[in-house]
């Protein structure tokens, strides 16, 4: 995935609008549109900015992993929900997903 794509992501996933985003950062819509679309880079400070406000890295953010994601579309939408959701909710996934990672094993261990 490269810049604008990654930026275009972590938007969605976040759950903002290009009217939002701009906001968030201090910049205009039509900067973030140029952004997403690579038609421009935004400067080292705003990546910097964006970095912060979604918890990735500067330096993931610069690198280009075009020939082999590290995380899968299905994984980024589960994060981009994951993070709208409450403390307690998000407690209440993490249990469920701690379950069925133990009856997987169970059933994998009854399988060998």
């Amino acid at each position: 995935m490269i810049l604008g794509e990654k930026l275009r992501t972590l938007r969605h996933q976040g759950g903002r609008t290009l009217r939002e985003q701009s906001r968030l950062i201090g910049v205009s819509m039509n900067s973030v549109y140029r952004w997403e679309h690579g038609l421009s880079v935004p400067r080292k400070p705003l990546l910097k900015v964006i970095a912060g406000h979604y918890n990735v890295s500067l330096e993931w953010l610069l690198e280009d992993d075009s020939a082999a994601s590290l995380v899968s579309e299905i994984e980024m939408n589960l994060l981009g929900m994951f993070r709208k959701m409450s403390d307690m909710s998000r407690y209440k996934v993490l249990g469920y997903v701690e379950r069925m990672s133990l009856e997987e094993r169970r059933m994998q261990e009854l399988m060998y």
